[in-house]
């Protein structure tokens, strides 16, 4: 499983036995151990299990037989083990056997070079308990909730106001949990304009001494939740997706993430019961477990997985884009601000898919206080594409991911330009769910000789019916005219002018298109 861009991240394979054992260490002496068959490169290819249960077994015994060395657990659906080592020496055994693809720390540690960063999750992206002091709202919106202002730079309202809701889709939540005090997103989660839906909450990293393992200590899962699905109830602010029901996994305390196969495993628990997931998390490392598991749900299912392109403080200069967000087996999501360029505190690079609008109050733990606090950065971006994706599935619940791929895509940037930097850009809300939202002629602008000349009419988002009506009088996409340049005529523009009509919205755009027409010898002063 290769990165999109894995010049920005360490490798473990490429560390010697000692400088490994230094990170074996600080997860203390826990591996997460890939298996593949001898003479094999990968024990999983294009998402299918390349280890038989023999020689899973032989690779087994082979491990088990090194001193210092003891079998923990084996995954029931991938091939691979967790493994206790307890020196170096043994460390080297076991990278060695013929049986071992990888051997990777089972624990988050930092190796990045710009340490300074160390803290962007506390800063920026991480646990938070701040009051809101973005860009304002604009508005209320029945029944009475509060709208951000990114929803309405991505016409996402105008998406609702077509009957967008997300409803029957499930958005899974890896993250830090939900808060039991946050009112919102439990008792009143399925009420006003939000009725008939569901949440569903789990933690494969539980938090200890509480009713309810997967309560939120940190803020950062129940922000990222509100954003994607809080209720329209009149109550607070709402959700881009506030029909859609959620899945929400607990793989940790903070999005500084400790346990490699807790978030391995809540993956796969969101996989498994959701149409799209949102991965807000992020490293310098490539873990290989967790490509793996990404992997599978990739080639076996249509899942569209989301990840954050990393959150910084906006004082350092070094942001590449994190893990998982460099696999190209996700979905890489970066933060824009509010003029429309890449926001300081983002991730970016070639590996980014798309863009979100971000900076806006999200719903905080509750025993806070009814207040809102704030969600920006690449998580708050991803939130919200996780939520517009629900939007464009509740009408078209069987797309594969490469549809949804393409939605996404002709919602954001029509002519298919993609940048380096932001991918292509946010989309429009109101193209993603099949409305007329741009419309544009196409054509010559500069006639300097006699002849017929066309133009056409284009339209972004119409999944419908749509009518043209030139000034010409003709009904047809594409429009001709004839026009003659005349020897020292003096220059003179006109225009050609269409109205485009979606029939199944009602929606109307009238737009002209100037030509000038110059003769290129006999005109000296119109040069």
């Amino acid at each position: 499983m290769e990165d999109q861009g894995g010049e920005s991240l360490t490798r473990w394979a490429t560390l010697g036995d000692d400088s490994l054992w230094k990170h074996v260490e600080a997860s203390n002496g826990v591996v997460d151990v890939g298996l593949r068959q001898p003479g094999h490169a990968n024990g999983l290819r294009r998402g299918r299990v390349q280890v038989t249960a023999g020689h899973r077994a032989n690779g087994r015994s082979a491990i088990a037989g090194i001193r210092g060395v003891e079998i923990i657990s084996a995954d029931t659906l991938l091939p691979i083990l967790k493994v206790r080592v307890r020196s170096t020496a043994a460390l080297a055994r076991l990278r060695k056997l013929p049986h071992v693809e990888y051997v990777e720390p089972g624990a988050f540690t930092s190796v990045r070079t710009s340490r300074r960063a160390l803290a962007w999750n506390d800063l920026e992206m991480g646990c938070s308990t701040t009051g809101y002091a973005g860009p304002t709202t604009n508005g209320v919106v029945a029944p009475g909730d509060l709208l951000p202002w990114n929803y309405r730079a991505m016409r996402i309202d105008s998406a609702w106001a077509f009957g967008a809701t997300g409803r029957g889709i499930t958005v899974g939540v890896v993250d830090t949990g939900l808060d039991d005090g946050q009112i919102e997103m439990n008792e009143r989660f399925s009420t006003g304009w939000s009725t008939g839906r569901t949440f569903t909450k789990e933690a494969t990293k539980p938090r200890t001494g509480v009713q309810n393992p997967w309560d939120d200590t940190c803020g950062h899962g129940t922000r990222m939740a509100s954003v994607v699905g809080a209720p329209r109830n009149g109550y607070g602010m709402l959700g881009v997706a506030w029909g859609a029901n959620l899945y929400g996994v607990r793989v940790d305390d903070d999005v500084v993430l400790t346990e490699v196969e807790a978030t391995r495993l809540g993956i796969r628990r969101a996989a498994e019961q959701s149409h799209v997931l949102t991965m807000a998390f992020g490293t310098w490392a490539h873990y290989s477990s967790i490509a793996q598991e990404i992997e599978y749900w990739y080639y076996n299912s249509e899942r569209v997985m989301l990840a954050a392109a990393g959150t910084y403080p906006c004082w350092d200069p070094v942001k590449v884009v994190s893990f998982p967000g460099t696999l190209s087996t996700v979905v890489t999501v970066a933060a824009l601000d509010e003029m429309g360029g890449i926001s300081c505190n983002s991730g970016r690079g070639h590996q980014v898919d798309f863009a979100a609008f971000t900076n806006q109050p999200a719903m905080g733990l509750g025993h806070l206080g009814p207040g809102l606090v704030g969600l920006g950065g690449s998580s708050g971006a991803t939130a919200v594409i996780a939520g517009m994706t629900a939007l464009y599935l509740e009408n078209n619940p069987l797309a594969t991911r490469s549809q949804v791929l393409s939605a996404l895509t002709a919602a954001a940037s029509p002519t298919g330009f993609r940048s380096p930097i932001t991918g292509f850009g946010a989309p429009n809300g109101l193209c993603l769910v099949g409305q007329m939202c741009a419309a544009w002629i196409e054509g010559p602008t500069l006639i300097q000789s006699s002849g017929t000349y066309s133009w056409s009419a284009r339209q972004m988002g119409s999944k419908g019916t749509v009518t043209y009506t030139w000034d010409t009088g003709a009904t047809t996409p594409d429009v001709s005219r004839y026009v003659s340049v005349t020897p020292g005529m003096a220059e003179y523009t006109f225009s050609v002018t269409v109205t485009i009509r979606d029939t199944r919205s009602g929606r109307t755009y009238t737009v002209s298109r100037p030509v000038v027409v110059r003769d290129p010898y006999g005109c000296p002063t119109c040069a």
